[in-house]
């Protein structure tokens, strides 16, 4: 065998080698229920919502609002929404857009379909410095994001570094590390401090209220999984502001986020499995209701509604590129 050949076999067993590796890193690693994907850097995804209004007895007036996803830079692009009815208005608020229905002499249930065909996006341009926007707000304590108390500004001493980046990473490994994951009512960052255990809702308070605290701006976000293998794939995380980079997101409930680091270098990415309906913790439009709408009707009135979801979402071309 001669040189050429060996050094040709030597890298195709490299190759192979890799590969195999990293197929079996992505089969062990689950994320809510799936397994981790190769994937390319946008996805185009079919969403499908239905809400249920289930009505007892007669409703004279009702007024229903809820929030539908938008286009929002270097995360998503609606390429398409449609409705089953067409809503009465449609207004934007608190960086947020909503729909809203208004109905007369109902007394019979009825449902509300609405469709949506969703680009959504993996990279993130890193600028030597993003546009100066005012962050004021993502900087103070609020309801359930109490980061002027003094147990979660003692926490938040202890995890403070020498950069944002390096406090930011220590927070999230603190956050994901100290909760525990119980699938109840949310009780706010304070309040899941004392327990060590809360939903995703919870540990986005806390990783929030603690960022706060250290006076690096940090949001709340809310939306839907994509690869989610349950009935009720709506989720919440936290978003932190970077000064070169601007918002990221990460996901202490999973334990993944945007930032990978080697030796002294962070990459940023945008994970590619998140749709975003709103944000902001305290939305006064909806009071942050759990299937993300907010309904009001004749006083004495019996209604309930639910939330059905069907997702297909696709990568544009064959699953290559870095893990989440």
């Amino acid at each position: 065998m001669n040189q050429n050949n060996l050094k040709y076999l030597i890298a195709l067993f490299i190759f192979i080698a890799t590969f195999s590796y990293f197929n079996n890193i992505a089969s062990a690693n689950p994320i809510h229920g799936n397994k981790l994907s190769f994937y390319t850097s946008e996805r185009e995804v079919n969403l499908k919502l239905t809400y249920k209004i289930s009505i007892t007895g007669h409703v004279n007036i009702m007024d229903l609002k809820m929030v539908v996803p938008d286009n929002i830079k270097d995360r998503q692009t609606v390429k398409s929404i449609s409705f089953s009815m067409q809503p009465d208005s449609t207004y934007k608020m608190n960086n947020n857009t909503y729909v809203l229905f208004k109905f007369h002499d109902l007394d019979k249930s009825f449902k509300i379909v609405i469709k949506s065909k969703i680009t959504i996006y993996r990279s993130i341009t890193e600028a030597k410095e993003t546009v100066a926007e005012d962050l004021s707000e993502y900087l103070i304590a609020e309801k359930d994001i109490e980061s002027d108390n003094k147990k979660i500004l003692d926490v938040a001493a202890t995890l403070k570094q020498k950069t944002d980046i390096e406090t930011v990473i220590k927070t999230f490994d603190y956050v994901t590390n100290t909760i525990k994951y119980e699938a109840n009512q949310a009780i706010g960052a304070e309040k899941v401090l004392e327990t060590k255990v809360g939903k995703c809702m919870d540990y986005s308070d806390l990783f929030v209220a603690l960022l706060r605290a250290n006076r690096i701006p940090a949001k709340s976000v809310f939306g839907i999984v994509v690869d989610y293998d349950g009935d009720n794939p709506l989720h919440a995380w936290p978003e932190a502001y970077l000064k070169k980079q601007g918002w990221i997101r990460f996901d202490p409930t999973t334990g993944h986020s945007d930032i990978t680091q080697t030796g002294k270098d962070y990459k940023m990415k945008i994970s590619n499995k998140y749709i975003i309906l709103s944000e902001g913790r305290n939305d006064p439009e909806l009071n942050t209701n759990q299937y993300q709408c907010k309904y009001r009707c004749t006083l004495g009135s019996k209604m309930d509604i639910g939330l059905s979801f069907d997702i297909a979402a696709q990568d544009n071309e064959s699953n290559t590129g870095g893990i989440d």
